[in-house]
């Protein structure tokens, strides 16, 4: 069998991937969704090796003016307005943030008008 190369990088990230959205107790029904878009999307893929790398973002992506970084940023302050503590406690799942900023990435790029409105516009208590 010369001549054929095997490339297991996928894979690894696919596993990599399913391990911190099991840790972020995120449902697998979910992580499989954000998976394929994930794949679907070159830029979100490589940010997403990034991460898994370095565990921060490489934030090169930038949809609408937000970057993966204002997304987390996003999801941290949606927390908090939720718990209603002002501030993210260490009961806060930073991984889950992270994923889920994953998440709104790849919906701002599938849909950016209605995206970028809705981060936009911001969440009161009446957006929960």
């Amino acid at each position: 069998m010369q001549g054929i190369v095997y490339d297991a990088t996928k894979i690894k990230v696919c596993q990599a991937f399913y391990e911190i959205c099991d840790y972020a107790e995120l449902s697998r029904e979910w992580a499989d969704a954000l998976w394929k878009d994930i794949l679907s999307r070159k830029q979100i893929y490589e940010e997403l090796i990034y991460y898994i790398e370095h565990h921060t973002f490489m934030d090169q992506l930038k949809v609408c003016g937000y970057t993966l970084c204002d997304l987390y940023v996003w999801q941290m302050n949606r927390y908090n307005l939720i718990k209603d503590t002002g501030k993210n406690s260490r009961t806060c799942n930073k991984e889950k943030m992270a994923m889920q900023a994953f998440r709104t990435m790849a919906d701002l790029m599938a849909n950016p008008e209605e995206g970028q409105r809705k981060l936009d516009y911001g969440q009161g208590m009446d957006k929960l």
